[in-house]
């Protein structure tokens, strides 16, 4: 999607081929360890990166690498160490498509690789994992769904990936963290993202909330979930979107949203780095720019959020390079059920290092939150510093009120 700021690609370019993938988002590494990424994957892609070009080449590149170890490997019997390097391979496949910005053949052929690790990855599981298609307006709606083997009636968390991430994004997480807590999970490739996208279906203002609402009509007739027991975490786009859903899905016990992005989206499409506007353009299927500000200027939250009737989560870095946190706390204020804030002290959007502690802490609130723990009128802002300090008031930067 062509796009008034490709002139300034030229800007990332240079800058990509010495910093990696932190000039895409400033210490962005530890949260994708948390999703299963290998950091010597990651250390021998950005290796052959020197300009955004080479990035679809590099991926394509590693994920032939590991799947060929995987291959080795399991050909000896060794299973354990095969559906390792499966689950890698899987995701550098899923970053390799998810750098075409447009409907290339080769989108597929990549969408195709990872769907192939992911088949072989499956059985050797020792949970229950299952490849789900739905319909939506005449388009496949994908996504996956994983529970113990003897689940019944468990509570079931909704997982919704970013705009630059996917549904397998959420496999590892879903093994290592949701699924030993006694819970099932549900990650969903909605309109615009991963394979939905890959198969056409876009998205629109309020399409993403009426996907989800699919999902749980799926999810209530599974015997592994209990419906009353069904919450949702959205991650970085995923907080916009999870929002809009908590306005009108009330089936849903509680939502936690982080990377915030609930604040104006001039910053996401005409500031930070230029990939965002030429992205969403194609999820959206607006290739005309003007069109699509207008688009965007349309995605404001402001009307949504007092909306919103179950206990609802915010977590968010002090300096989100996509969002201002002054509009976050604008949304905030805006909710009137039961509501928490909290705030990374100088981290970024990814809040990379301290993405081990948020993300087990969003499920530990949305586990308070099912049990009932969050009475209305609870509210709570915490200011939390990377010294280990928790500042509980109204979750503002302590430097904002000074003393006197």
């Amino acid at each position: 999607m062509a796009t008034q700021r490709d002139g300034q690609r030229w800007i990332l370019d240079a800058l990509i081929s010495v910093g990696g993938w932190d000039i895409l988002h400033p210490e962005v590494g530890p949260f994708f360890q948390q999703l299963g990424y290998n950091p010597g994957d990651i250390q021998r892609v950005f290796g052959q990166v020197k300009s955004t070009a080479h990035i679809k080449m590099a991926f394509s590149t590693v994920a032939q690498e590991v799947e060929a170890k995987a291959s080795y490997w399991l050909a000896r019997g060794a299973e354990t160490t095969g559906a390792s390097l499966l689950n890698r391979a899987m995701l550098l496949y899923g970053r390799a498509y998810y750098s075409y910005y447009g409907d290339d053949p080769r989108r597929k052929k990549f969408q195709a690789s990872q769907k192939r690790c992911w088949e072989k990855l499956a059985p050797m599981l020792s949970h229950h994992v299952q490849r789900v298609e739905l319909e939506m307006d005449g388009k496949g709606l994908y996504g996956i769904f994983e529970s113990q083997k003897s689940a019944a009636k468990q509570p079931c968390v909704i997982l919704l990936p970013g705009m630059d991430m996917f549904k397998e994004d959420w496999h590892h997480f879903l093994s290592t963290a949701v699924i030993p807590r006694g819970w099932a999970g549900f990650a969903l490739d909605g309109p615009g993202q991963g394979e939905s996208l890959t198969y056409g279906l876009k998205v629109t203002i309020d399409n993403y909330e009426k996907a989800v609402a699919k999902v749980i009509d799926w999810l209530e007739k599974r015997p592994e979930v209990d419906p009353n027991r069904i919450v949702l975490m959205g991650t970085s786009f995923g907080s916009w979107w999870g929002s809009r859903t908590a306005a009108v899905e009330k089936r849903l016990k509680a939502v936690a949203t982080n990377m915030s992005n609930h604040g104006s989206k001039h910053i996401i499409f005409n500031v930070a780095q230029p990939n965002f506007k030429s992205n969403y353009m194609y999820m959206s299927g607006i290739a005309d720019e003007k069109e699509f500000d207008r688009f965007a200027a349309a995605m404001d939250l402001s009307d949504v959020m007092p909306r919103i009737t179950c206990p609802f989560l915010i977590v968010t870095g002090e300096y989100d390079e996509l969002t201002a946190l002054e509009d976050v706390f604008d949304m905030y204020q805006r909710i009137r059920s039961p509501r928490e804030i909290w705030v990374y002290a100088n981290e970024f959007h990814p809040m990379g290092p301290a993405s081990a502690e948020w993300l087990l802490a969003s499920l530990d609130w949305l586990a308070q939150a099912i049990a009932g723990e969050l009475k209305a009128g609870h509210q709570k802002g915490i200011y939390i510093t990377r010294d280990g300090k928790y500042h509980e008031g109204t979750g503002e930067p302590l430097w904002w009120n000074p003393p006197g």
